[in-house]
């Protein structure tokens, strides 16, 4: 969709006349950071996510080396906006009879492990970014993503998060709350993430994931 066609995107009545002082733009121009230095450069995106009040609302994930299959332009952008719309992919849903989940490539830990471990996944992909993994649940190739630890930051999640919840999937900490994004709030996502896949069941997974795992996020 060009911009022009965006900006004429019918706004829903909450969204309208908002104050300026509620907006909260989270931006992380390079999620991905040790898999660029690695060359894994698939898995770089530039995040740009928009709160208001506490809500993540509208999100701009743009991968810069991803090959497009029917042209030789490289790079991509993929936008959603909570309760308005999406564009620059089509949704794919995962497939049906096993669980495929995706984490961290590089900051893993035996919680993190654990968690994935009671979930008895058919397969994990390991993978660098939080904009990439989420891509991943939007486009079929996973059914959650899952990080029971403290290493993710809310410009990580803040735009991921709003597109995900635009095409019916969610986003939330282990415990299955959602995230603050207004301007006071803490940087770090402490009580790790959990992402499901639209059409999954994500306190499925909340259930599955042992509360001794939750509580040692806490310690």
């Amino acid at each position: 969709m060009q911009i022009q066609e965006m900006l004429q995107l019918k706004l829903p009545t909450h969204l309208e006349d908002i104050d300026p002082k509620d907006v909260c733009i989270w931006v992380d121009p390079l999620d991905g950071t040790s898999e660029y230095a690695q060359g894994l450069v698939e898995h770089v995106t530039v995040l740009v996510g928009v709160a208001i009040g506490h809500r993540a609302i509208g999100g701009v994930i743009h991968q810069p080396y991803y090959k497009n299959k029917e042209n030789e332009i490289l790079g991509r952008t993929l936008w959603g906006i909570n309760g308005v719309g999406f564009g620059g992919f089509a949704p794919i849903a995962p497939p049906h009879g096993k669980i495929i989940v995706t984490t961290t490539s590089s900051h893993s830990n035996s919680n993190v492990q654990a968690a994935i471990n009671a979930l008895s996944p058919d397969e994990v992909l390991h993978v660098g970014g939080a904009g990439y993994k989420v891509i991943l649940l939007m486009e079929g190739k996973a059914h959650a993503y899952v990080f029971a630890s403290n290493g993710c930051k809310r410009w990580d999640t803040c735009a991921p998060e709003a597109i995900l919840h635009a095409i019916g999937g969610t986003l939330t900490d282990i415990y299955g709350e959602f995230y603050s994004y207004n301007a006071e709030t803490t940087y770090s996502n402490e009580r790790g993430v959990l992402a499901t896949a639209p059409g999954q069941n994500h306190q499925w997974y909340l259930n599955n994931i042992p509360y001794e795992l939750k509580q040692k996020l806490e310690q």
